[in-house]
């Protein structure tokens, strides 16, 4: 074994350099495990570090092109909701004119027969009115003749007196009195 002593006067007896071999030989092996080192570290960071975060990563990806893609299909099924809803609205505008233009026509159609049934109503007033009226005037007209042929036979009485009997009176009173009644009656028609 060697002496412990002769390796500390072989190395201070030897001056000592930068790139001296032995120098150069000590950065070598330090570069190589500092390649090492970083190749293990490499390694470790891929398999515990990496590997994780991308697979983490590809997760939020996939999540994110989901929630995109299920976004895409809800905006189409919006859109296909929306034409619908316009469609039903137009369907029931459509619907909602043709109640209002049948309800138009069902009033129009109401209206004429109101009108026509008080129209005939007011023709069958207007009738019996007529009837009542020509009824009253003949009733009046019936008692004015009486009437008058009372006071003609009173009249012809007191200037004949006793001369001429009082039913022949009557009956030349109603005779005469029912013509001139009958002629004025019809010129008033």
């Amino acid at each position: 074994m060697i002496d412990h002593n002769v390796l500390m006067y072989a190395m201070e007896g030897s001056e000592s350099s930068l790139f001296s071999a032995d120098q150069v030989a000590g950065y070598a092996v330090t570069a190589v495990f500092v390649v090492i080192n970083v190749i293990v570290a490499y390694i470790i960071l891929k398999k515990f570090v990496f590997k994780p975060i991308l697979k983490m990563i590809k997760n939020r990806q996939d999540a994110l092109n989901g929630e995109l893609d299920d976004a895409a299909s809800k905006n189409e099924e919006a859109s296909a909701n929306l034409e619908e809803s316009k469609k039903a609205i137009e369907d029931a505008r459509i619907k909602a004119s043709g109640i209002i233009e049948d309800a138009r026509e069902n009033a129009e159609k109401q209206a004429e027969s109101i009108v026509k049934k008080a129209r005939e109503d007011a023709s069958e007033i207007l009738a019996r009115a007529e009837e009542d009226a020509a009824r009253m005037k003949m009733s009046a007209v019936d008692e004015l003749k009486d009437d008058i042929a009372a006071l003609a036979v009173q009249v012809a009485e007191r200037v004949l007196g006793d001369v001429v009997p009082r039913s022949t009176l009557q009956e030349a009173a109603v005779k005469y009195t029912d013509e001139v009644v009958r002629s004025e009656v019809k010129k008033d028609e």
